[in-house]
Order: structure tokens, then sequence, then C-alpha cells
């Protein structure tokens, strides 16, 4: 039960944190960057706790709950539906080559530290 509390106030936080950056990005007109900026930040983090490779409680509560709060999915794929069919794909390639991209450079930082 401890763990469930745990990932629900990591994800609580994790939201919070999202918006927040999203709501106070600092150019408002380009709200598509702050999702993409989030989802990025959120995927070299989650990177860095791979690389560790250690399931305790902390684990779970940053990786499930932090960071999966953080990140958005779903908004991604409403702006992607925002944008006509060329868009869409570029806008999907890019946030899928960029999040497996900075997944692996948290990795590597995560080996180094």
């Amino acid at each position: 039960m401890i763990i469930l509390i745990a990932i629900f106030v990591g994800s609580s936080i994790g939201t919070l944190l999202r918006y927040l950056v999203i709501t106070f990005w600092p150019w408002r007109a380009t709200y598509i960057t702050a999702v993409f900026t989030v989802n990025m930040l959120g995927t070299f983090f989650m990177g860095i706790l791979y690389s560790t490779n250690q399931i305790h409680l902390w684990h779970n509560v940053l990786s499930v709950g932090v960071l999966g709060g953080l990140t958005t999915f779903s908004t991604m794929m409403t702006q992607s539906a925002q944008h006509s069919r060329s868009q869409q794909m570029v806008y999907l390639s890019l946030q899928i080559v960029a999040g497996l991209l900075s997944f692996c450079v948290g990795v590597v930082i995560g080996l180094i530290l």
C-alpha cells in the first residue's frame, strides 16, 4: 500500500511540474515546444534511472510516478491530430527519434555517474 501512495504522490508532483512548465513556458506561442521539452526531459531522466538497474521504492516513485506524470503521450497525440497529415508524420517522427536519443543520452550519463 505504501508504494501505491508513494507513486500517487510522485505522479501528482510530475503532473504539477508539467503544468508549471507548460503554463510558464517563455514562448507562449509555441505551446508545442513546451510539451516536447517535458517529454524529452522525462525520457532523459528515465534513461538515467534505467541505467542504475535498481528497482526499489524510490525508483518506482521517480519513474512511474514523477516522470510518468511529467511526460504526456496524450497531449502529444492531440497536438499531432491538429496538424496536416505531412506535419503529423514529421511531429511524431521527431518526438520518437528525439525521445530515443534523449533516453540514450540519459543512459550514458547515468552509467558515467
